[in-house]
């Protein structure tokens, strides 16, 4: 059984714990599960189970004296020993519990069970009416542990405190502006590169694990692309005029090589049903844009190189082929066809064959 992360986590359902075997803040973790939590807002029905003790006069010598399991109409109940009112390291005095401990052995009653039958049961009114009472404050025991402890915080959907500090270290803490980077990719994928979002650094390592972890393919950056800057013409050079004072703003012609501001990533060696997916899917290209600027913004633009592996090169056929994407004519390739590009990605997206 997993809950909704994916994390794995034991069933319940086939053998009840050993509390010879397990411990109380562990008996608890594993009886949370999504939408039933234990020191939350909400009746009963909203936690896994009913905490409380039994009446004893012996020192403890576990954490947990009895488990049942839930029934048809009942919930699961967890009675403690290391914590509670009456008993040895109780808050009530101790002729309470042997008080206690008499009206269960002195006082019997006869009711009917499930089935119509008759059963005896021993007097536990005031023990029951004390149980009530303290399953609050055991569940807020619990509560304010597992606050403190990440690795129960991130077993469930929401994440708590945790998440929310992974969200601002990623960057993605407003709501609004977490919705528009996970659309159409994972919502999950900031949370899991926290750490190197929150670099200040822009490296080029950061931008290809994050794309990487997001497309699940091998990503790798090729930086410092050179490239043609056409210059507009206002700013071109006018002898007489404008920008024609030589070693300051003097360019002959209308266009300046540079390398500075362009780098290209490389995607694969893909299969051909992802290949396809990338060269025509809108939406996967739209998302991929998004989370290309998010991480490395607006600052550098950057190619998309897609690498088909040489296995997965198809036969040029008539009717099966499209032109500038799946069509490669002559021999078998010897290596990986990677002459499929979209200049100018993070931009806009123009497809170069």
């Amino acid at each position: 059984m997993a809950d909704g992360p994916g994390q794995p986590r034991p069933d319940l359902g086939f053998r009840s714990p050993d509390p010879e075997e397990i411990g109380f803040f562990e008996l608890l973790r594993r009886l949370e599960r999504e939408g039933l939590r234990f020191g939350r807002s909400g009746g009963p029905g909203t936690e896994p189970a009913r905490l409380g003790q039994r009446a004893r006069l012996a020192m403890a010598t576990r954490d947990i004296a009895g488990f049942a399991p839930p029934g048809d109409r009942t919930p699961a109940q967890v009675d403690v020993e290391v914590l509670g009112l009456f008993g040895p390291e109780g808050a009530m005095p101790l002729h309470m519990t042997r008080w206690i401990m008499a009206r269960q052995s002195e006082r019997w009653f006869t009711a009917a069970n499930s089935a119509g039958q008759g059963r005896v049961t021993a007097d536990t009114t005031f023990l029951d009416f004390c149980n009530m009472l303290q399953h609050r404050h055991l569940a807020l025991y619990w509560r304010a542990w597992a606050d403190q402890h990440p690795e129960v915080g991130v077993e469930h959907s929401g994440g708590g405190k945790v998440s929310a500090m992974l969200k601002t270290l990623a960057g993605v803490g407003s709501p609004a502006y977490r919705a528009a980077v996970s659309r159409g990719g994972d919502p999950d994928l900031p949370l899991r590169q926290a750490t190197s979002l929150g670099q200040q650094v822009n490296r080029a390592e950061r931008l290809t694990d994050y794309l990487a972890d997001y497309l699940q393919v091998p990503v790798r950056l090729e930086e410092f692309v050179g490239h043609w800057l056409e210059i507009p013409q206002a700013l071109q050079t006018r002898l007489g005029k404008v920008y024609h004072g030589l070693g300051r703003g003097a360019v002959v012609g209308a266009r300046v090589f540079q390398r500075q501001d362009r780098a290209e990533l490389r995607l694969g060696p893909l299969s051909l049903p992802r290949y396809l997916t990338l060269t025509s899917d809108k939406a996967v290209l739209g998302a991929l844009r998004r989370a290309i600027r998010f991480v490395a913004g607006a600052d550098i633009t950057y190619d998309l190189r897609l690498v088909l592996a040489r296995a997965e090169v198809p036969e040029p056929r008539l009717g099966h082929c499209a032109l500038g994407r799946t069509t490669w004519l002559g021999r078998p390739p010897r290596q990986d066809a990677d002459d499929f590009a979209l200049r100018g990605f993070s931009a806009k997206a123009e497809a170069v064959p």
